[in-house]
């Protein structure tokens, strides 16, 4: 109801900043707000919506809008209620493949990768279809710089999907962080008697190490947490880091489809072009210092 004159509002020129954590705006609410940014021509910048009971028809709307909202580079979507179906859906839009909603159940035409540097998806339902999409976007994106998908389940089945979006973040010339911590079920259930989640099993993480993360690219401590800080990058480029290559399926995917969340407070990070990035509370706080090793 707070949202409901919104749309009266027609020119947003200075707003860059939207933080609405924890207001119950729904799908619905989530409609109007988007409907509104894009219909004043907004310059938003950030947009956190965190613990908002945001479905995969909220994320939709996310998706068709960020076309038409050329300064967004952050996206915050921590616990809410995407599945499958909307996170590959924001994923698409990101990557520059058009949705099916928008393309009339006719073939999506490619549209170019946004310029979307963070986007924070803790503490939702990705799954392994929805790693699959990210993983797709993550090894052709130009720009995306941090990607948390933690707490999306996404080792539910298998190990497959997860290590697909491993080997993505080493193949990309972009990302500097991706958090997956706590996908594996564990043994026993929550209150609500759901699987507990928590980090990979050791045989993966010795998988992990071993052959997938190039040596002294990321920490050994980060990554048995199934976090992927960048510390730098391998004089020897793309063809001698360790891991499998991406799977034929995913490659075609790549070559049909292309060519960072938080408080207006939050910490920022370096762009090669000097450009500040705002980012989420947890991508601040994970991403490496202009210091670092």
């Amino acid at each position: 109801a707070h949202l409901d004159r919104l749309c009266l509002v027609t020119d947003m020129p200075v707003l860059t900043h939207i933080n609405l954590n924890n207001n119950l705006l729904g799908d619905a609410g989530v409609e109007m707000l988007f409907r509104a940014l894009v219909d004043a021509n907004s310059s938003v910048v950030h947009v956190a919506l965190a613990s908002n009971g945001i479905g995969d028809e909220g994320a939709t709307t996310i998706a068709l809008s960020l076309g038409s909202l050329p300064r967004l580079t952050s996206l915050e979507l921590c616990d809410n209620f995407i599945q499958e179906r909307g996170s590959i859906a924001i994923a698409d839009a990101i990557g520059g493949y058009a949705s099916h909603e928008e393309a009339d159940g006719e073939e999506a035409p490619q549209t170019g990768p946004l310029p979307v540097l963070s986007v924070d998806l803790r503490g939702n339902r990705s799954r392994e279809l929805g790693a699959r999409r990210w993983a797709e976007v993550v090894a052709a994106h130009p720009d995306l710089k941090f990607l948390c998908l933690a707490q999306n389940e996404l080792g539910m089945l298998s190990e497959e999907r997860f290590l697909d979006l491993v080997c993505a973040a080493v193949a990309s010339a972009s990302l500097s962080v991706l958090d997956l911590q706590d996908n594996f079920p564990q043994e026993g259930t929550d209150v609500k008697g759901r699987p507990i989640m928590g980090p990979p099993p050791t045989e993966v993480i010795e998988d992990l190490l071993a052959d997938y993360t190039p040596a002294g690219e990321f920490a050994a401590e980060d990554v048995r947490r199934a976090v992927f800080i960048r510390r730098h990058r391998g004089g020897g480029g793309a063809a001698e880091k360790k891991g499998r290559q991406p799977q034929q399926g995913q490659q075609q995917g790549n070559a049909q489809r292309h060519g960072g969340g938080g408080t207006s407070g939050g910490a920022a990070a370096g762009t090669p072009g000097g450009a500040s990035v705002p980012m989420s509370p947890s991508a601040a706080s994970m991403a490496p210092s202009a210091g670092s090793p």
